[in-house]
């Protein structure tokens, strides 16, 4: 249930249907249904709690900053999705929706390559000495 706290110079005020008095710096409950028809009457001299402004869905019927966030619980609940331990503020909420809409992309596996192992061949290479020998030019006599 919200709840209202006059902060104003006087000792009390009512609100603009008159109907609930507001003494300076108590908190005073009023319901749900009273805040959303009297929200935009209170000016900067109220302090509110607890208030949850009403939904206003696009019709679509996902999550988004017009939601609640007890709303948004409640859609991720249907959704079985787990909210971990500790509170969540709506704008964490909001990640977890835009989380399980859009899961990340698996990442590609790319096998490696296992290097082949070098083998490394000695080669041994024959050498032949080739051992010129001097021409002698000797001229050739041809008997005939």
């Amino acid at each position: 249930m919200p709840q209202v706290k006059f902060l104003g110079p006087h000792y009390e005020t009512r609100s603009a249907g008159k109907d609930v008095v507001f003494p300076r710096a108590q908190w005073v409950e009023v319901s749900q249904e009273w805040m959303d028809v009297n929200r935009f009457h209170m000016g900067e001299n109220f302090e509110i709690e607890g208030d949850e402004a009403p939904t206003h869905d696009d019709g679509d019927g996902i999550p988004d900053s017009g939601w609640r966030r007890p709303d948004i619980i409640a859609w991720l609940g249907e959704q079985d999705v787990s909210l971990g331990l500790g509170y969540k503020t709506k704008t964490a909420l909001l990640g977890i929706v835009e989380e399980h809409l859009n899961p990340p992309a698996p990442e590609p596996v790319v096998e490696v390559a296992e290097p082949e192992e070098v083998i490394e061949e000695i080669v041994e290479e024959i050498v032949e000495e080739v051992i010129e020998e001097p021409v002698e030019e000797e001229a050739e006599i041809i008997e005939e």
